[in-house]
């Protein structure tokens, strides 16, 4: 056996190993944290709840944050903060999405090149044609909702003796004073679109302004809106979100936004389906200029499209006080569409052994078109927004407005029919523009200001308060020079004595242009008030 010294002696030398085990082994730790960090979540990840994942991320709901004891700070942005793409389409609505290729990534044009187009044309702007209604499913129209009422500056009331009654009929309590608005000649204008968006609106208040219609997809060169509906592109200032920023900055000054597009014409989709395009007689493309471009309401497949095109501008804009559907037409004048296989299949059918063109064939056409726009005016309701239709109301020699028929027999679009349906738009918008009129006729004697005072009570006889009527007027150059201002006033102060539900001039640039413009819209609007 060993002593106790031996023992003693044989730690002294075993000692040194275990020591050098552990510094070895302190030092590979230390080494290895230079080289290990473990990862960090991102600041999305953080931000989520748990068992969602980054792609799937949906707001928490009220009743989630409130039992989870969350304040409204420290949940989680909701959608339209964060704005992902809204998920589309409705048990009840046919969105076809099979039906059009996926929407191509195109760049809109340069500025210079949109002013180039006649979209509308630049200095000599003439306002969209308007026209009648296409097919969508029936719903009973509800009754016309009153536009909210935005008082004119505080400084333009006029001044009434202590006392005396005010004395407005109701249809002035409740007008609506609007302006179209064209982005393509805004490019430029400020360093951002939420800039942009509160310039305008701040114009517009000071102008007594209560509805603005904002040009939402331009035929040609897309959409100023965001959207990735099959088909469709975007302009610059759809990217920007330009319309999602106006009605953020309109609503804030009680100014209501309705989207206002032009007829059912689409270039994108004509390009990319033929079988979709209104046809002459002889089998031509219906091309009556360079950027028309119609698509035939009586296709199956271009019906279905134009509902999912609707569904997806409302999906992306819930905040969208309505529609207006602006000249629907199936031909310019006369009858030279539409005659495409599916019109000739379906009018056959209607009308075995009938020749066409004639009579039946001519009501046959708007009542295609009646039913396009009817079953829009049915879809559009069904989200709880207002329906309007502008379409223009043709004037004869004589000064007088041409009746429905012949105008339907024209352009295919049916006034009375429209209307008649349980499903009609709450407003019908007039074009009525004198000046368009005495250019036409060379008559500046009948066609003056005052003419539009008479035009607005026959177009009330037309409609006959089956609908809201708004009188459309012009600060257009139609080959006799615009409207300098005194003749604005003079021509919206005679809109006005028609007694219309409201106003709408046409358009925002042009007003920029005019001399003291803010000034003279301000006294026209108090027309209303007298």
């Amino acid at each position: 056996m060993m002593g106790r010294r031996g023992r003693a002696e044989l730690w002294k030398l075993l000692l040194p190993f275990p020591l050098a085990v552990l510094i070895v082994t302190a030092a590979g730790i230390g080494a290895r944290r230079g080289w290990y960090v473990k990862p960090r979540p991102s600041p999305q990840a953080m931000g989520r709840d748990r068992g969602q994942s980054a792609l799937a991320w949906e707001p928490m709901r009220p009743e989630k944050r409130a039992k989870r004891g969350l304040t409204e700070k420290e949940a989680p942005a909701t959608a339209e903060e964060t704005l992902p793409e809204r998920p589309l389409g409705r048990a009840s609505i046919v969105t076809a999405r099979e039906s059009v290729g996926p929407a191509s990534e195109a760049v809109a044009p340069s500025f210079e090149a949109a002013l180039r187009a006649s979209e509308p044309p630049p200095a000599v702007a003439r306002a969209p044609s308007l026209a009648p209604a296409p097919p969508v499913a029936m719903v009973p129209a509800p009754e016309p909702r009153v536009a909210p009422q935005v008082s004119p500056p505080q400084a333009a009331q006029p001044v009434r003796p202590a006392g005396r009654p005010v004395g407005r009929p109701a249809w002035a309590r409740e007008n609506v004073r609007s302006v179209r608005f064209d982005a393509a000649y805004y490019y430029g204008r400020s360093p951002s679109v939420r800039q942009l968006a509160e310039d305008l609106t701040r114009t517009w208040a000071e102008q007594g302004i209560n509805l603005v219609y904002f040009y939402a997809y331009n035929r040609v060169y897309g959409a100023r809106y965001v959207t990735h509906y099959e088909g469709n592109i975007m302009e610059d200032f759809g990217r920007q979100d330009l319309l999602g920023q106006l009605l953020r900055e309109a609503h804030r000054r009680g100014i209501k936004v309705i989207a206002w597009l032009q007829g059912v014409q689409h270039k994108q989709v004509w390009e990319a389906h033929p079988d979709w395009r209104e046809k002459t007689a002889g089998g031509a493309d219906y091309r009556p200029d360079r950027e028309s471009y119609y698509l035939c309401v009586r296709n199956p497949e271009v019906m279905k499209w134009w509902a999912g095109f609707l569904d997806d501008l409302f999906g992306h804009y819930p905040d969208l006080d309505g529609i207006d559907l602006a000249e629907c037409q199936v031909d310019i004048w006369g009858d030279h569409a539409c005659y495409c296989e599916e019109c000739r299949g379906q009018f056959a059918e209607a009308h075995p052994g009938v020749s066409s063109p004639g009579a039946e064939w001519r009501e046959f056409r708007a009542e295609g078109l009646s039913q396009l726009l009817l079953a829009s005016s049915r879809l559009i309701h069904s989200y709880g927004k207002e329906v309007h239709f502008t379409t223009v109301f043709t004037a004869g020699r004589d000064g007088d407005l041409m009746a429905g028929e012949l105008v339907r027999d024209a352009i295919g679009f049916d006034l009375e029919e429209v209307l008649n349906s349980p499903d009609r738009p709450d407003v019908i918008q007039a074009e009525l523009i004198w000046q368009q009129w005495a250019a036409t006729y060379g008559d500046r004697g009948t066609f003056t200001a005052e003419w539009t005072r008479s035009a607005v009570q026959q177009a009330k006889q037309m409609v006959r308060g089956r609908a809201r009527l708004i009188a459309h007027v012009e600060v257009t150059d139609f080959g006799g020079g615009s409207l300098d201002g005194p003749a604005l006033a003079r021509t919206i102060a005679a809109a006005v004595e028609g007694e219309p539900y409201g106003v709408d001039v046409y358009d925002a640039h042009l007003l920029e242009k005019t001399e003291a413009a803010n000034r003279y819209l301000r006294v026209a609007w108090l027309s209303f008030a007298e």
